[in-house]
């Protein structure tokens, strides 16, 4: 794609992706096995992640990854508990992490000031080496991503996504989890080879106005952060949910031809994902399946495969699941007339309290 043409930082940002996680791994592999040496003789008594937008979404992964690997129960902060009511929390015995692509959020930064003056650890994810962020924080972990130039996040959220992998598996002393953060940098690069089969699936949906996204596990946060690129850079009214929470009344709004877009990766959140496609398919939705469960893939009307080489763990699916749904999100922007790189109403750093 030229670079004057609308999207093309998005885009080259999407295609960066392998190489500002293979940094990461490069820069911080070490010092944060160092780093977490105390937390895994004791671990935390809870993680509690305070984050906003895109950041949040990665908290959302960040929640059934500590949880399914290293044991240690986590909680989404509220961060105007701390910015807005001012108000002191217990958090002795836990580990606070604060994530902000930019180091910049206050709320954020509240959050890991009181959780400090009550008992707490805290820890700074951002992209950025000298912010707010990281000062306010006893210890921190940056993204190596290099500066991220449009206005809808990628390469962060996947650098986070892989930097809270790299936490866990330190803390846990997991050598599979290891094993699977090295393995993401390939993973992705074969389905960044199919971007021009993904793109040339996109033109269908260029009249899209609402759509409803589903994930579960793993891959809740990519239905979240699906919906939200498709809405900052199309504006389509699309909907996350977890897909057992969408059978419980939102299921309703199905229609003929209404379009139901689905993660559906092998692993055990697999049958609960085809129950629910299939149940929306039979009241007339189209099916449009994210990922690599060859039995979803068939069974979708429209099939965006993220199958490779090799079996990949559910644990790391988001990794290449994300990528075909931001590829599909850069797509159908351009094809809609609109610049991705600069959505109506939007800024790259939005500082929140």
């Amino acid at each position: 794609m030229p670079d004057a043409a609308p999207g093309h930082l998005m885009i080259n940002e999407i295609r960066e992706q392998p190489l500002a996680i293979s940094r990461l791994i490069d820069a911080e592999f070490e010092r944060v096995w160092t780093m977490t040496e105390r937390w895994h003789a004791e671990p935390p008594r809870m993680i509690f992640i305070a984050a906003r937008g895109t950041s949040d979404h990665a908290a959302l992964y960040a929640k059934y990854l500590f949880e399914t690997t290293t044991h240690i129960p986590v909680g989404l902060a509220a961060p105007s508990v701390a910015s807005v009511y001012q108000t002191d929390v217990r958090y002795d015995g836990a580990l606070v992490i604060g994530i902000s692509q930019s180091g910049e959020a206050a709320d954020v930064i509240s959050v890991l000031e009181r959780a400090a003056r009550n008992g707490a650890d805290t820890l700074a994810i951002t992209n950025v080496a000298d912010s707010p962020l990281i000062a306010a924080a006893q210890q921190s972990l940056t993204l190596h991503a290099n500066p991220e130039l449009s206005v809808a996040a990628t390469k962060t959220f996947t650098s986070t996504l892989a930097s809270l992998l790299l936490l866990a598996a330190a803390i846990g002393r997991d050598q599979a989890l290891r094993d699977y953060l090295l393995a993401i940098p390939r993973v992705m690069l074969e389905v960044l080879g199919r971007e021009g089969e993904i793109r040339a699936k996109v033109e269908r949906f260029r009249y899209l106005e609402e759509c409803v996204v589903l994930g579960r596990g793993f891959n809740l946060g990519t239905a979240y952060e699906l919906a939200l690129k498709l809405r900052e850079t199309s504006y389509i009214r699309a909907q996350p949910f977890a897909s057992p929470d969408f059978v419980h009344g939102p299921i309703a709004i199905i229609e003929a031809g209404y379009p139901v877009i689905a993660f559906a990766n092998d692993g055990p959140t697999l049958p609960t994902v085809m129950q629910v496609i299939e149940q929306t398919q039979a009241l007339g939705a189209e099916a449009v399946v994210i990922g690599n469960a060859a039995d979803a893939l068939r069974a979708a009307d429209v099939a965006f495969s993220v199958a490779v080489g090799q079996p990949v763990p559910e644990v790391i699916s988001p990794f290449p699941s994300i990528v075909a749904g931001q590829i599909i999100a850069q797509a159908l922007s351009v094809i809609k007339g609109i610049d991705p790189d600069a959505p109506r109403g939007l800024r790259k750093v939005t500082i929140t309290r």
